[in-house]
């Protein structure tokens, strides 16, 4: 590796972490608001929250590493050429291949490196993930209880303790209404009560003591009971059922697992394997795809960067991320056609990423980008103007409502 490529690596590297930091971060603090809502709404333990948001990491770095990456070389280039270093290294007589040479290495590592993000540990983090949400939207009713507090584990039952030991799960003074679907009610008073999981059956039993116990049932005189024990068998349970196997999405398959088909037939389909391949194949060949995006990247973000010198670079950005929106939805798109077999992943994949990936080669190789101002430098010109009326026409409005 010569001076140049260390120089034009350690550039692009400085760059890209400041750029994958904002990006990874802005995603991650949207998403970690909601949590917070979510934890909150089901009463669950905020720790949760830490939880999810780490297993959510990969999912966000797959979707922050290519837009960082692609906009570190742009960044880069339009600083070489506002230093005017782009035309010393060119007439040194090195071509813009070889110093882009770099860039085009470090793009087949990030590519690799996504393959084994999408394919190997996305899969784990996203089932993890689904994991601990059952775990706060079936948490433990025990844990969400409050003394002094009418709680209500499910429909139709509502419970109150005056006092209530979460380790020994016990209760005093304890208040259990329970209405039934046939309009019939049962209403409870206790003086003593403690929890019981069968264990063979995992089923929640309540041990009452000194019970004061009202029955009603609709066109019927009430009965009333006063008894020394009763065990109470609620329709909930006191902990949470385990959360299922891995491997009811697609999304929770690694690359192996997909391309062998190694999963049950998803109850949401027409029942038919047929529609479950489809499937599978759709989200094997859609991590491809997009994995090896990443090494075409730099022969766009190069050229686009050289265009992007003397105060282009906000046209440059925004352009930028347009052009990698419109083909991560048309790579979406076209998976959803894949996944319900209008199209095969030849077609609807495999098609777009080759006529991105002859746009962005053929924009590098183009021999007017040495000797003139490439195409892009117009195509920013014309934005820039537009940004520039924009701003004047707001600032005219706002001049004359004031």
């Amino acid at each position: 590796m010569t001076i140049l490529d260390r120089y034009v690596f350690s550039q692009a590297m400085r760059r890209l972490i400041i750029a994958l930091g904002i990006v990874l971060l802005t995603l991650v603090l949207e998403r970690v608001l909601r949590l917070f809502e979510f934890v909150a709404e089901n009463n669950a333990e905020f720790g949760l929250v830490l939880q999810m948001a780490a297993n959510l990491l990969p999912h966000y770095l797959g979707l922050a590493l290519p837009a960082a990456f692609f906009i570190s070389i742009l960044l880069l280039m339009a600083h070489l050429g506002d230093n005017n270093e782009i035309d010393v290294i060119l007439g040194s007589g090195w071509s813009l291949g070889r110093m882009a040479r770099p860039l085009i290495l470090t793009g087949i590592v990030f590519s690799i490196v996504s393959i084994g993000l999408l394919g190997y540990v996305q899969p784990f983090s996203r089932y993890a993930y689904r994991a601990v949400q059952h775990s706060a939207t079936h948490a433990l009713w025990s844990e969400a209880m409050k003394e002094r507090t009418f709680f209500t584990p499910s429909e139709g039952v509502t419970i109150f303790a005056n006092q209530f030991n979460l380790a020994g799960r016990g209760f005093e003074d304890i208040f259990v209404h329970q209405i039934a679907e046939n309009g019939g009610q049962m209403t409870i008073n206790a003086a003593k009560g403690h929890v019981r999981i069968v264990e063979k059956t995992g089923d929640t039993q309540i041990l009452l003591e000194d019970v004061f116990q009202l029955v009603e049932h609709p066109n019927q005189p009430p009965f009333i009971f006063f008894l020394k024990k009763l065990t109470f068998i609620p329709d909930f349970p006191f902990e949470p059922a385990p959360f299922r196997e891995r491997g009811r999405d697609q999304r929770e398959l690694t690359l192996d697992e997909l391309f062998r088909g190694t999963v049950q037939t998803l109850k949401q389909d027409d029942a038919t394997n047929g529609i479950a391949e489809r499937k599978l194949m759709a989200e094997a060949h859609g991590r491809l795809v997009r994995s090896l995006s990443i090494a075409v990247m730099p022969f766009l973000a190069v050229p686009m960067g050289m265009a992007a010198k003397r105060r282009r670079r906000g046209a440059a950005i925004t352009i930028a991320a347009v052009m990698l929106l419109v083909f991560h939805y048309t790579l979406e798109m076209g998976e959803g056609l894949v996944g319900i077999g209008v199209v095969s992943p030849l077609v609807g994949l495999w098609l777009p990423f080759a006529f991105f990936a002859v746009i962005c080669i053929t924009l590098f190789r183009r021999p007017d980008q040495i000797l003139r101002p490439n195409a892009f430098e117009q195509l920013f010109d014309r934005v820039n103007n537009i940004f520039k009326a924009v701003k004047s026409r707001v600032l005219q409005k706002r001049q004359a409502s004031e």
